[in-house]
């Protein structure tokens, strides 16, 4: 098990700055967010040999990409064009040595049923793609998908190459229990989001690890009793919540709490 942190954290900064602070924080890799406003990097390929050349330099890997693909529309050219925008984040994973692409539902215009077969389609139509680039498609627990009914609805409709990026805290905000939740997808989470929070006013505020509700130490120990060889990412959302603590100094204070949670200290 291997920890990291999305660039999600770092709005603020160019992406070489961000690969240094992976350096500082003795981290060998980040997880890359992809999209079109261009903050880090945008959905292109071929590569721009500029990024290539920041990414080669830092000695830093990609652990992962952070897309934002999704497929839940009624539209058939609006799942078109995502199905399209999964490809060139598949062939950018390919080229960076990422090993899985985050991907969405997308919230349910309609029923669920409908909403899963549109999605599942999507996604199936790309199993065959991602596995021949060696890239996992990993759909995020996030939107309807928090769920685990109907998690488990899509689940047993995607191909078997389709895998879990787990965000505990997004289902744990719905009312699910990670003890009830990880059974069920253990052996298809291959990349998994970290981040504590309680409850204000009936809203969810982010913390310093340890302080919110999400059992994270149980988690990480859940995760090493299957063997799980794959990153585990401190998901600090200051791209959305700007009033958020720096990052410089919590994404530490995250990285350390896991490793002691795995050293039962």
């Amino acid at each position: 098990m291997k920890f990291t942190f999305t660039t999600l954290a770092y709005p603020h900064l160019k992406l070489k700055e961000v690969l240094e602070r992976a350096k500082i924080f003795g981290l060998d890799a980040i997880e890359l967010r992809v999209a079109e406003d261009g903050i880090h990097i945008k959905p292109h390929y071929p590569i721009d040999k500029t990024y290539l050349r920041i990414i080669e330099e830092s000695g830093v890997k990609i652990a992962s990409i952070a897309g934002y693909a999704r497929f839940s529309s009624i539209s058939d050219e609006e799942r078109k064009r995502n199905e399209d925008l999964l490809r060139i984040l598949i062939l950018m994973a390919e080229e960076l040595g990422a090993k899985a692409v985050r991907v969405y539902a997308g919230r349910f215009p309609d029923d669920v049923e409908n909403s899963i077969r549109r999605i599942s389609e999507s996604l199936n139509r790309l199993a065959e793609y991602s596995y021949k680039h060696n890239v996992y498609i990993a759909i995020e627990t996030h939107d309807e998908l928090t769920k685990l009914e109907v998690l488990l609805k899509l689940l047993g409709k995607l191909h078997p190459e389709i895998k879990i990026l787990y965000d505990v805290a997004n289902m744990i905000m719905v009312g699910e229990r990670h003890e009830k939740v990880f059974p069920h997808i253990a052996e298809r989470i291959v990349h998994v989001h970290v981040k504590d929070f309680v409850i204000v006013e009936g809203k969810r505020v982010f913390v310093r690890p340890g302080r919110g509700v999400v059992p994270i130490c149980k988690v990480l120990n859940d995760l090493k009793s299957i063997g799980y060889r794959g990153y585990v990412s401190v998901e600090w959302e200051k791209m959305w919540h700007p009033e958020l603590e720096d990052p410089d100094t919590v994404i530490p204070l995250y990285i350390d709490f896991m490793k002691r949670c795995l050293n039962n200290i």
